[in-house]
């Protein structure tokens, strides 16, 4: 087939007309450069990992590169960690991650990373309120009553937590000293296991996210006696917060965020958040999260920096006067 030196020169303007509306899209977006690596500290399906897939769907499409998720599960965190760390601080590889990264050098007397130096904060990517949950066949309906069995039973009435460090176990600690009662602790791994355990009638107490708890309160097998927070979930409006049944320190929402190696240069760090936040505003991603019982955050930098801190230093109070320990 010929072409008329017209019609190749219609082809050619054609062409350079839509390439250049490639330069045009990059020069208004100086990051990401190329695909973007997030690294979970937990399995596929776990953890971080679910809502970190949806978000990622979100950021495909602002940020037209492949947001690749890399689960990095084990040591307490700390193989993602290190993973992340590892890796130029461009903003190209970034860390999903909970508070437990960040407690972990009260946990430990050696690290391999110093969390609070090395990692910057970018913005929470979900928030949640735990509920603490007893046997619906049981005769406790209240903290005060869990606290009244326990001290009748002192030698039998167990706590169960998500593991030694995580805040369940932290939660645990504090009822225990703040209201002057004997919890037996006895760590699980994970959430998942923890509720097994109290269906399977091994446990009196726990703390967990309610989205895992939420199917076994529906079915009443579970009765749920506290929230934290500062005030009652709108998912369970009828229950009380700890700090109304008399266990203050948890007033903030548990976390799971997003946080760079240091050194990611400022105004990435920013456009970051506020990429990440406008994806959290996707009707899609809100109605997902709602469905799981978390909320959606909008949080500046700074906020969350604000937060992570105030977490720590709370952290570290509970966990020196426990002694709670992960390496004896």
């Amino acid at each position: 087939m010929t072409y008329t030196r017209r019609a190749v020169n219609a082809m050619i303007l054609g062409m350079l007309g839509g390439a250049a509306t490639v330069p045009v899209r990059s020069q208004e977006r100086s990051f990401p450069k190329h695909a973007v690596k997030v690294v979970v500290p937990f399995a596929p399906g776990g953890g971080a990992d679910v809502p970190m897939r949806l978000l990622a769907e979100q950021l495909r499409t602002t940020w037209g590169v492949p947001v690749v998720v890399d689960n990095r599960p084990g040591a307490n965190t700390m193989i993602a960690a290190q993973a992340a760390l590892s890796a130029p601080p461009d903003g190209h590889t970034l860390l999903v991650t909970t508070s437990l990264t960040f407690q972990l050098p009260y946990l430990l007397q050696k690290m391999p990373l110093n969390p609070g130096a090395d990692l910057s904060p970018i913005s929470p990517i979900t928030l949640e309120q735990l509920v603490v949950l007893t046997p619906a066949n049981s005769t406790i309906r209240s903290l005060k009553d869990a606290v009244a069995a326990a001290r009748a039973e002192s030698k039998r009435f167990a706590f169960g937590s998500l593991g030694n460090g995580s805040t369940s176990n932290l939660v645990q600690a504090e009822i225990s000293r703040q209201l002057r009662v004997e919890l037996i602790h006895v760590p699980y791994r994970g959430s998942a296991p923890v509720v097994q355990a109290m269906l399977g009638g091994e446990i009196g107490l726990t703390l967990v996210n309610y989205g895992t708890a939420k199917p076994h309160i529906a079915s009443g097998k579970l009765r749920p006696i506290a929230v934290t927070g500062s005030r009652r979930s709108s998912f369970l409006p009828d229950v009380p917060t700890l700090s109304q049944s008399g266990v203050t320190g948890f007033e903030s929402p548990a976390w799971i965020g997003m946080f760079a190696p240091a050194g990611v240069a400022a105004p990435v760090i920013q456009q970051i958040s506020e990429d990440v936040r406008a994806a959290l505003r996707a009707p899609d991603i809100v109605q997902r999260y709602t469905e799981f019982g978390q909320v959606a955050p909008q949080m500046s930098v700074d906020e969350f920096r604000a937060l992570v801190t105030s977490d720590v230093e709370k952290s570290a109070r509970i966990i020196r006067q426990a002694g709670i320990r992960l390496d004896g």
